[in-house]
Formats: C-alpha cells, sequence, structure tokens
C-alpha cells in the first residue's frame, strides 16, 4: 500500500518535469546539504531502516534508456519496466521511499528564452497545487550543469509525503534527467543517509 502512494506522489510531484521541462541558465552554486532542513525523526521504524537499508551493499545500475548510472542498496527494488510510471522506480524494502528516473527530451529548452519561460511554470504549477506545499526552489549546478531543485510536501487521501525533485540538463541529450524522491513524511531522516549516497553515486552521462 505504501508502494502505491508513493508511486502516486511521485508522478503527482513530477509536474514540472511534465508541465515545465526547463532549467535556469544561470544557477547559484549547488546547496552544501541538498536535504537541510528535512532532517525529521521516525524512531520506531529507526531498528528496521538501519537493518534492511543502511547495512545492505551497494549494486551499481545504467540505464541505456534515460542514459544515467547510479549505486543503490542491493535489497532496494529497482523497477526499470516502466508499467507504472515513465520511468525507472527504485524503492526501499519498507516501501516508504521511491525515487523515479525519467527523461525529458525538448531541444527547445536549452534556448535562454525557453528555460526562463519554462522555469516559471514550474515554480507556477507547484505554487497552486492545492495539495502541494512548495517549500524550496532553488537553481544550482549538478556536475557543471544547470538544475533546479524543489522541496514540498503533498498529501493524497489525508497522509503527507515529503517529495523532492532534481532537473539536471543534459544538452548531450537534448533535455533534462528528472529525479523525483519522495518519502512518507516523519521518515526522512532514517532515509537522509542512503538517499544521499545514491544522489552522490549519480552519473547523469555515462560513458
Amino acid at each position: 500500500m505504501h508502494k502505491v502512494y508513493l508511486t502516486l506522489t511521485a508522478l503527482a510531484a513530477s509536474v514540472a518535469s511534465v508541465v515545465a521541462l526547463v532549467i535556469f541558465v544561470d544557477p547559484s552554486p549547488a546547496p552544501q546539504d541538498l536535504f537541510e532542513g528535512l532532517h525529521l525523526s521516525a524512531p520506531e521504524f529507526e531498528e528496521v531502516i538501519e537493518d534492511e537499508v543502511l547495512n545492505s551493499p551497494t549494486v551499481s545500475y545504467q540505464s541505456d534508456t534515460f542514459r544515467y548510472k547510479l549505486s543503490y542498496p542491493g535489497n532496494w527494488d529497482l523497477d526499470d519496466s516502466r508499467k507504472d510510471l515513465d520511468g525507472d522506480i527504485i524503492s526501499d524494502p519498507t516501501q516508504r521511499a521511491i525515487m523515479v528516473i525519467n527523461q525529458t527530451k525538448d531541444p527547445s529548452v536549452m534556448s535562454a528564452e525557453g528555460t526562463a519561460k519554462v522555469i516559471e511554470s514550474i515554480r507556477d504549477s507547484l505554487r497552486h497545487d492545492s495539495n502541494f506545499s512548495l517549500k524550496r526552489f532553488e537553481s544550482f549546478e549538478w556536475e557543471d550543469r544547470p538544475a533546479v531543485f524543489t522541496d514540498g510536501v503533498r498529501i493524497i487521501d489525508g497522509k503527507r509525503y515529503r517529495t523532492r525533485e532534481y532537473n539536471i540538463i543534459r544538452q548531450e541529450h537534448g533535455g533534462m534527467l528528472n529525479i523525483s524522491v519522495t518519502t512518507q513524511e516523519n521518515t526522512e531522516a532514517l532515509y537522509d543517509e542512503v538517499i544521499q549516497n545514491i544522489l552522490q553515486s549519480l552519473d547523469v552521462c555515462p560513458k
């Protein structure tokens, strides 16, 4: 059940990818802590998380479809069948965290005019979504590529989910890579380390 809700939430959180499709052309430096302000506690899950997530050896995965590479805990599930979403889905054993990765291919987003226009639509679409509370909207650089980070809380059936999305422009592929991270609220602190490790291992244009 958790995965169903989180998958729906990840789809809703990716509205920036669907509606806007673009990044700033003059990004500011990346935040040192990508999860600053998200460190909430959930002690009832701590033992499970440590046993099933933090202590698991990592495995590598490379997508020939979306052109990225990363490492993730070996006991997490990676579904690249793209049956539920048009993207690769990585979820933890307890199904309280999910990462969806896909790409937007549109050469028009590479122009200065296109990026400026669509960045506003990303911000506006999230701010006017009654089920989503936008907390942060920042531009930065990811591996020397312009990127946008959005962070907020989405409500589905009365439940609150933390959603974070990274949209990374890739000139090499004529568009951008979209990474949506969704966690059940109040479990973020337990997943911060492993999610940061996955993100730090991300190669957005592997050879």
